[in-house]
């Protein structure tokens, strides 16, 4: 059956108001209205954007979609919330930080408690149980006084610390300098350069992982390579290849990294001109056993759904083969709150943004709501905003409760616990495991 644009084809994008459909001269700039029901969602014009509720749209084929296409001027309305509003247990504990701390910018947790970075460079190992603190090291890295902000991505050192406590790195975000200490022995064993290539995009591309026994640094050292080495000798281990332009894995400029909860993937909060937001993942079992042999055969490429001019944005893994990338929407002037659910072992070819060789994850779940930073556990979402923290079941899209003015900045998975660091201490939380553990006992 033909389509409102009399085109016998499959429909393509979101429905469009009328007068959009029938623009005979340049295209209408449009406003994305969310109509309230689940995460659908249509273009309407300013006359139209007046009467949103009731507004008429259809939609049409990619040639007459493509050729409204004018330019945003915002979003009307907002996805729906499903809200299923049950009671959260467990408490919110306040531990007071080691007064020989002093002011703590940066905390990272590890088996016997947490490292912690001191404003004067100290770093520190807090055993939480013996309820002991003392100084493993200082840097030396420090944000450059003449430091400028991009689009308000201010320079600011970061900690990361190995889940054993043997290592710990300090970097510098938005920057391209950091280190790699030693904290048995308080050594400096690597410093680390990302050659400044517009590194002042991304948050400093670096995560600690275990593969076969031992403790492996991922860390970026050139704006497209990322390479795993030995922290506690800095030899490299392997790395992505050179920028090559035939292959699906070139041309990204790598942000944050993401190993997934077992270390069997990794994921990049990536972007590539023009600019567009480009989160990828790849196979990082493999990769660390093969070496860079690995790349020579299919490993396990995936390419998320692209968005202009927006990344550094949430991104968590649920499990090994499933991951969340936050906010909806394809343009950073249409984002709204809300999560979406990639399975990695379902692949396709990729939309915009690709090469033909690239592989797009199948979209399992989309739902309205989370915003902030993202944490998961036990098959939960969890959503830190300046309202507090939200509990998402990932698999309805529901949220399941809240904590108000709790505002987690870190994942201790190790004790099951999300992490808030204050100017005066932690608050901790110990996680539910799944969604019927929500409402108290």
């Amino acid at each position: 059956m033909a389509l409102v644009c009399g085109h016998d084809a499959p429909v393509h994008g979101v429905p469009l108001c009328e007068h959009i459909r029938n623009a005979t001269a340049d295209p209408i700039d449009h406003y994305l209205h969310y109509t309230g029901r689940g995460t659908e969602r249509q273009r309407l014009c300013g006359a139209c954007r007046g009467e949103a509720p009731t507004a008429v749209t259809a939609a049409v084929c990619e040639d007459c979609f493509d050729a409204t296409e004018g330019s945003s001027l915002g979003v009307v309305g907002c996805p729906q919330i499903s809200d299923a509003g049950r009671p959260v247990g467990g408490i919110v504990r306040n531990a007071p930080l080691p007064d020989e701390a002093g002011t703590v910018v940066d905390m990272a947790p590890v088996a016997d408690g947490f490292v912690l970075l001191a404003d004067d460079g100290r770093v520190l190992c807090w055993n939480t149980e013996a309820g002991t603190c003392t100084e493993a090291a200082r840097t030396t890295v420090t944000v450059p006084d003449d430091a400028e902000a991009w689009c308000d991505r201010q320079q600011a050192l970061r900690l990361h610390a190995s889940r054993d406590g043997a290592f710990a790195a300090v970097v510098i975000d938005y920057g391209r300098t950091g280190e790699v200490v030693d904290l048995t022995t308080g050594a400096v064993t690597l410093r680390l350069e990302n050659d400044g290539y517009h590194s002042a995009t991304v948050p400093f591309s670096l995560a600690f992982t275990e593969h076969a026994g031992r403790t492996v640094l991922l860390h970026r050292s050139q704006w497209c390579v990322i390479e795993a080495t030995d922290p506690a000798t800095g030899v490299r281990l392997a790395r992505i290849p050179a920028d090559d332009p035939a292959s699906a894995w070139s041309g990204h400029f790598h942000g944050a990294l993401h190993p997934s909860p077992a270390g069997t993937r990794i994921a990049s909060d990536a972007w590539v001109w023009h600019p567009v937001g480009r989160t990828v993942a790849w196979n990082l079992d493999q990769w660390l056993t093969d070496g860079d042999d690995a790349w020579n055969r299919d490993i396990g490429w995936s390419a998320l759904p692209a968005c202009a001019y927006h990344w550094d944005r949430p991104v968590v893994w649920l499990d090994e083969d499933r991951l969340v990338l936050g906010g909806l929407g394809d343009d950073d002037d249409e984002l709204v709150p809300g999560a979406r659910v990639f399975d990695l072992t379902r692949r396709g070819p990729a939309g915009t943004a690709g090469t033909a060789e690239a592989i797009e994850p199948v979209e399992i779940a989309t739902f309205g709501g989370p915003q902030g930073r993202f944490f998961t556990a036990d098959g939960l979402l969890f959503s830190s905003s300046e309202d507090g923290l939200e509990i998402w079941d990932p698999a309805t899209g529901a949220r399941l409760g809240t904590l108000p003015g709790f505002r987690p900045t870190h994942h201790d998975t190790l004790r099951g616990e999300l992490v808030e660091l204050s100017a005066v201490g932690l608050r901790r939380w110990r996680t539910p495991t799944g969604p019927q553990a929500v409402a108290p006992s």
